[in-house]
């Protein structure tokens, strides 16, 4: 898998670069480029190409761009709608479909019993939807006891699983995480089969196993 950028000479990622720190010293640079990330990633036109084996791959869908880490949220929409119908076709499969099949049942024959005890002549959907029901018992992943690091490393894992994501992207993550967290993400990372380029603002101490690719103040490239 190769990620590049039309106005850069070199690859910021590729099959021989798995995780790369692209480190932009100019402002002007640092917020262009970002900017121009992230616009892509919401589905929109610009200079980044990621691809696989020569073929183009569809940046919004199989990249995540992480700004804040504080705030990523594994149980945002995208990602519990993904749970859903993974949990849906589950339930339809040989292990679970006759049990299924009688909590449907089960709950066809409560709402009757629930329409007799009113006044009313009632209707309901013979045929009930696993992923609505699925919602309407708000089933999500546990987050409680985990710490920030954590929380980032599930993140980062149930998105690989469940949404496919290829590249993860952050913008300057090393100001929250000291060099051992950094490592245990890149472990995690590799544990996953994912590619991770960090964005940086300021040049630090070289991370083990990452190249760097330094656009300076002047804005010449180094790699």
């Amino acid at each position: 898998m190769k990620l590049i950028h039309f106005g850069l000479s070199g690859t910021l990622l590729d099959d021989g670069i798995d995780f790369a720190e692209w480190i932009i010293e100019s402002p002007e640079s640092f917020s262009g480029y970002v900017l121009e990330l992230s616009t892509q990633i919401d589905g929109n036109e610009g200079q980044f190409v990621l691809s696989e084996k020569n073929k183009e791959l569809d940046l919004a869908k199989k990249a995540e761009l992480i700004f804040n880490p504080l705030t990523v949220d594994i149980n945002e929409r995208k990602i519990l709608n993904k749970l859903y119908m993974e949990l849906s076709d589950l339930s339809k499969g040989e292990e679970m479909y006759i049990k299924t099949v009688e909590l449907l049942r089960h709950l066809q024959e409560y709402m009757l019993e629930l329409e007799q005890c009113t006044e009313y002549i009632l209707e309901f959907d013979q045929e009930t939807d696993m992923s609505a029901l699925l919602k309407a018992v708000n089933i999500h992943y546990e987050t409680r006891d985990m710490d920030f690091l954590e929380r980032l490393v599930q993140y980062m894992k149930v998105l690989a699983a469940v949404v496919e994501i290829k590249v993860f992207m952050f913008v300057n993550l090393r100001s929250y995480l000291t060099e051992h967290q950094m490592q245990e993400v890149i472990k995690e990372m590799k544990y996953q089969n994912i590619k991770g380029l960090f964005i940086e603002s300021q040049q630090r101490s070289c991370m083990k196993g990452v190249k760097q690719y330094i656009i300076d103040v002047d804005r010449c490239e180094i790699y």
